[in-house]
């Protein structure tokens, strides 16, 4: 099979059609008088255009528009622009693609309504959902379809002429071991697949495209979703005793008579920090003026910001990097290994988990949401780093939870908190929860039970299981996935930096992971300490850029 590394991005969505407004003049029968032209005295609208009316630029009220639509429209502008201008895109109108001015030429072919099987590794896209101007899984997935002649060129000008539905929408970076797209597609060729998969960068791979009912939509008859997490187990390590998270933990602990629980919740890592800094200065003895040099470090771990440095930025660095490497030989023991899992159990079952997604309120029952399990493996060690791999099985997931549930179960165990302040967070308080790395989270595969054991006997089509690729998708995962996540944390220490930048950041914000737990967060504000301020996704969220604004669903 030969494959390309060309990537297409895909064209922007087709402008909403505008009506012409159409000049109306009143003539007198039987006079010469004309009556004057009256002065449109209307207040220009908010956001530019003169009159008034809801849906159209000369403000002649669009009637088929209610308020509704027009205020979802307004909306999706606004989300639109600050993505644009988060990111310093351009937009880029949708225009046919070559070819389509020629299509009373082409043969027309019959469309069936398919599932397409695939995977694909995220890294380089801005998410699976067609999202222009920027690139996307689908995107890609689009234009091979075309050129491929899967998509006749009459169609090619919008995917929305396909009735094209994503099952699980990832986002930015996030991978997919199998995920599965429905829509009408020209099949009669018996090597489309081959040829779509040739027009495909290696990242992205179509195993199968399977014939399904007509009305099949695999969003909507999807009954459950897999997901795994990868992360390597130093990210349980306490934060550095000197940082500020760590030092409010240690105080509110005392403040609030838990320092025993406190302790006791922290024993097996108890003696690690310090261990680690014994041997930093003991590995640096040589290097002049290091007393003074670990000094500045600890002092740094206090008063730590983006940009702070000490005197010698080299030996710095030197003491960072002895210390990463101290944190890739840890490895976890069986009683924080079960703290852990217990941790994640918290999650099992039926809760509301509006604090774990963006744009949900307590009352909404769109954020009551049920997860079957979570299951933590045990540690394997990759390229010299012990990891942990996570699966979760829930019937759909919102934008952000699976990597707020991480997030939130991560500092939980790091902060020595207890473990019911996960169930807590379950509540109407309104907290910020840091979202772990995308870089650690995939897409396993959805599950279609109630299709494949009714519809699709009913209607003799084949099931939509992902068992008979289990070898080929193992290869990929392990090639394109699995790989690339051990090999991009080892440049670049993608998890250390996240939890290093909680351990430090300055604020009442996280102090609920403290034992006084929300407590904390209100007599800060109350003493005028420390404002509240949400970093859920201004600070914390460093890799969301170019995320569909406005999505909700995950998957």
């Amino acid at each position: 099979m030969s494959t390309t590394n060309e990537a297409l991005a895909p064209p922007a969505a087709a402008p909403a059609p505008v009506s012409a407004a159409l000049a109306t003049t009143k003539a007198l029968a039987g006079t010469t008088q004309s009556k004057p032209q009256e002065r449109d005295s209307r207040a220009p609208h908010r956001d530019g255009r003169t009159g008034g009316g809801r849906g159209r630029p000369n403000g002649k009220r669009n009637k088929n528009m209610g308020r509704n639509d027009y205020t979802r429209m307004q909306d999706e502008s606004k989300r639109t622009a600050k993505r644009l201008k988060m990111e310093g895109g351009q937009r880029t109108e949708w225009k046919p693609r070559e070819g389509v001015a020629d299509e009373d030429k082409e043969e027309r072919k019959p469309k069936r309504k398919v599932a397409v099987m695939l995977s694909y590794c995220g890294t380089g896209y801005k998410g699976m959902q067609l999202n222009p101007p920027f690139k996307s899984i689908e995107g890609d997935l689009f234009e091979a379809f075309v050129k491929a002649g899967a998509i006749s060129r009459a169609n090619s000008d919008d995917p929305k002429k396909s009735a094209l539905v994503r099952c699980a929408r990832t986002d930015k970076g996030v991978h997919a071991a199998g995920n599965v797209i429905s829509l009408k597609l020209i099949i009669e060729d018996p090597d489309v697949i081959q040829k779509i998969n040739a027009n495909l960068p290696a990242q992205i791979r179509v195993w199968d495209i399977i014939r399904t009912t007509g009305s099949f939509s695999c969003y909507n008859l999807c009954d459950s979703r897999k997901y795994e997490y990868l992360l390597p187990t130093h990210v349980f390590l306490p934060p550095q005793p000197k940082s500020w998270l760590a030092s409010h933990c240690r105080k509110y602990a005392e403040k609030e008579g838990d320092l025993e629980g406190f302790l006791s919740r922290q024993k097996e890592v108890e003696g690690w920090w310090p261990e680690v800094m014994k041997k930093t200065a003991e590995h640096l003895k040589d290097e002049p003026n290091i007393e003074s040099l670990m000094a500045q470090f600890n002092k740094l771990q206090e008063d730590l910001t983006p940009t702070a440095m000490t005197d010698d930025e080299e030996l710095y660095r030197k003491i960072m990097g002895f210390q990463m490497q101290q944190k890739r030989a840890y490895r976890i023991s069986p009683e924080r290994l079960e703290r852990v899992r217990e941790a994640f159990r918290q999650f099992v079952g039926t809760n509301n988990f509006w604090n774990y997604t963006i744009d949900k309120s307590f009352k909404d029952p769109s954020a009551n949401r049920h997860i079957k399990s979570f299951e933590v493996s045990d540690p394997i060690i990759i390229n010299g780093t012990e990891w942990l791999s996570i699966h979760v099985h829930g019937q759909s997931f919102m934008m952000h939870q699976i990597r707020k549930m991480v997030g939130m179960a991560m500092m939980v165990v790091r902060c020595g908190t207890p473990v019911s302040r996960i169930k807590e967070a379950f509540g109407p308080r309104k907290i910020s929860i840091g979202k772990a790395p995308s870089l650690g989270l995939l897409l396993e595969y959805p599950l279609f039970e109630h299709y494949n054991a009714k519809m699709a006997k009913e209607n003799d089509r084949a099931p939509l299981d992902f068992a008979k690729y289990q070898e080929q998708v193992d290869k990929f995962k392990q090639e394109f996935i699995y790989d690339k996540i051990f090999d991009q944390e080892q440049k670049e220490n993608t998890f250390t930096s996240f939890v290093q930048y909680l351990d430090t950041f300055r604020n009442s914000t996280y102090m609920y992971l403290t034992s006084a737990g929300f407590k904390a967060i209100d007599d800060l504000r109350a003493n005028g300490e420390l404002e509240w301020k949400d970093a859920t996704q201004d600070d914390v969220d460093v890799d969301s850029e170019g995320e569909l604004a406005g999505a909700t669903e995950e998957g």
